[in-house]
């Protein structure tokens, strides 16, 4: 008997290395007839984080190498320093958002091209005509979920205390690259580790899982490639929030900006103690008011995203 040309579309698109029918949606239900393999994603981040070491050990070595053409002494505790200084850190921002997201957008070419869809579904790239009165409430109903995360961060220290260089970084920065930081690390990583995780990745497994298997074993390894345990409990937690709006809005759009929003701002507060006078503890009315807007903005942001169908308006 002959097969009609839809099964032979949809029979060599299953026997395909993870990727999505053109007739699905990346938030298919666990359940769906076709279920991509979720082994290749793993492939990928391993790729990609190997990249990432290898070429962010080359820049190192270059930075060294000048250093010492140069004719100036090499001492262990100023190179060490230097390394941790904010031009280095911002470089390796750099070389991470190169190999995010263009290990999300190699990758999601590849399993885009075999499927015949576009790189923009594979990796949620359209806005999805997302209003900004929706997205400005999920920004604000981002900080409670941080807060919490700061909590989780502080009962984690307390086994594992945390290392002391960064408040050391934070003390040498002038006011330029301060600014450049800040803005630095909330763009690079809010795109690049979008892409790779909540684009690339939990799209991916929304098509062979359900919504929350998808969203937390994305999250778990969102958290693990943060490699400190304070990181990796403050990335978890937060990556569950990021990936139930990727999910709820079916964009990465909403994710990245409240992944940005949050890395900046955490930051601006981190460097403004220290140089501009941003008070440590803030006054008790910015804490009423602030914590009553922010914890009304998370409460109405589940509450948009729980009438939302995927794909739909905000």
């Amino acid at each position: 008997m002959a097969i009609p040309p839809e099964q032979n579309l949809s029979e060599s698109a299953g026997q395909d290395v993870g990727v999505n029918v053109p007739s699905k949606s990346a938030s298919t239900p666990a359940g769906a007839l076709f279920k991509p393999r979720v082994w290749p994603l793993f492939v990928a981040l391993l790729v990609v984080f190997l990249a990432l070491v290898l070429l962010q050990a080359i820049a190192g070595a270059v930075l060294v190498l000048i250093q010492v053409a140069g004719g100036e002494p090499v001492d262990q505790m100023e190179l060490a320093d230097w390394l941790r200084s904010a031009p280095v850190f911002v470089m390796n921002l750099i070389l991470a958002f190169l190999c995010m997201a263009g290990g999300a957008t190699l990758f999601g070419w590849l399993s885009a091209r075999r499927s015949g869809c576009s790189l923009a579904d594979r990796l949620g790239l359209r806005w999805r005509s997302f209003s900004l009165p929706s997205l400005v409430v999920f920004l604000l109903g981002s900080v409670p979920v941080f807060m919490l995360s700061l909590g989780a961060v502080y009962l984690v220290s307390l086994v594992f205390p945390p290392g002391g260089w960064l408040p050391e970084l934070y003390r040498s920065m002038t006011t330029p690259w301060a600014i450049v930081f800040i803005m630095a690390i909330g763009v690079f990583p809010g795109i690049g580790e979008e892409l790779l995780f909540r684009g690339y990745v939990q799209r991916r497994m929304l098509q062979r899982c359900g919504p929350w298997v998808a969203i937390g074993v994305t999250s778990i390894l969102f958290g693990l490639v943060h490699v400190t345990p304070q990181g990796i409990a403050l990335a978890t937690i937060l990556g569950v929030w990021l990936g139930l709006l990727a999910w709820r809005t079916d964009s990465i759009w909403p994710s990245a900006c409240c992944h940005a929003f949050v890395n900046s701002g955490w930051n601006v507060y981190q460097v403004g103690r220290l140089h501009w006078g941003i008070p440590e503890v803030p006054p008790l009315w910015f804490s009423v008011i602030g914590g009553g807007v922010v914890l009304a903005a998370g409460l109405v942001s589940l509450w948009i995203l729980a009438k939302l169908q995927p794909g739909s308006t905000a």
